[in-house]
């Protein structure tokens, strides 16, 4: 008996641990989403490039679309912590004159194609793929329809 009460003593410990930490993990990433910075960088407030995540209850995948310049969308499989792109992506082919959207473009492929870690931690999703970072924050808006394009 004195066992039982000892094991329920660390177990309810470590929840109230838990449940007072600093930092919530969330595992749903389903949602919309504003990309706040590149890399640790900040991104201008004239370009909001943006993601949304949805999935529908009876399937596996998960349906990705957004903005960095130029539209994108495309299925995606998550687990265990990785998001990819399950057939590719699909983006229009728009310059854009605002560098950091083109590199944007570039970025996104790549990290949907490839495989992106993936971090949900206060409301922000974090992907993580080679030498890049992308950090978003979860927005409680429709995707915007801004155009970036010249």
């Amino acid at each position: 008996m004195k066992k039982i009460v000892t094991l329920c003593a660390v177990v309810g410990a470590s929840a109230l641990l838990a449940a007072c930490s600093s930092h919530q993990t969330d595992n749903n990433i389903v949602g919309s989403y504003v990309l706040v910075s590149l890399n640790d960088q900040p991104l201008p407030n004239s370009i909001p490039p943006v993601l949304n995540i949805t999935q529908d209850s009876s399937t596996t995948t998960i349906q990705l679309n957004g903005k960095m310049c130029n539209l994108f969308n495309g299925q995606a499989i998550y687990q265990n912590g990785v998001l990819q792109a399950a057939d590719g992506v699909a983006m229009t082919r728009v310059f854009c004159n605002e560098p950091t959207l083109n590199q944007l473009d570039t970025v996104i492929g790549d990290m949907l194609s490839k495989g992106a870690n993936v971090e949900k931690v206060d409301g922000k999703l974090v992907l993580k793929s080679g030498n890049n970072t992308l950090v978003y924050q979860q927005q409680n808006l429709p995707m915007t329809q801004k155009d970036n394009t010249k």
